[in-house]
């Protein structure tokens, strides 16, 4: 059972996601440019965010930014990649293939975080079943990009 929450939170995550790639999709051609929607995006977020800190006891851990190592600090830029190629791949392809285009890079890049213990993860192996997911998961995209 203490799987179950979290595994919800993502799935909800996921679904949302999958919402703002045409949201913003739609913000781009409102504005024009697809780094200025992007850019929207953030600042959006960035605001909804802020005010999370401010009403929580999450400002307590500002005082220890740049404490890090430097690689702790990529996670903007990284959502900053996905937000701009979801909202240029999502009229294109369909939301559908997007996301599953999303998926594979993201279950790909994982196992090779995982297999490695990159970022301070605990290493677990690349076993037969986590390729042939992969494996699948890659079919699956192929099979969407032919329609």
């Amino acid at each position: 059972m203490d799987r179950f929450a979290p595994t919800l939170l993502a799935i909800a995550g996921g679904g949302l996601i999958a919402a703002q790639a045409p949201i913003n999709a739609r913000l781009r051609l409102v504005v024009g440019s697809p780094l200025l929607a992007a850019a929207v995006s953030f600042a959006v977020g960035t605001v909804f965010l802020a005010a999370g800190v401010l009403f929580t006891s999450a400002q307590g851990g500002v005082g220890s930014l740049g404490g890090g190592p430097w690689w702790a600090y990529l996670g903007g830029f990284c959502g900053a990649v996905l937000v701009t190629a979801t909202l240029v791949a999502a009229p294109r392809l369909g939301v559908t293939t997007t996301f599953v285009a999303v998926i594979v890079g993201q279950v790909a890049i994982a196992a090779i975080i995982d297999r490695f213990g990159l970022f301070g993860v605990a290493a677990r192996g690349l076993t037969p079943t986590r390729i042939a997911a992969i494996g699948l998961l890659a079919l699956s995209m192929l099979l969407l990009l032919r329609n």
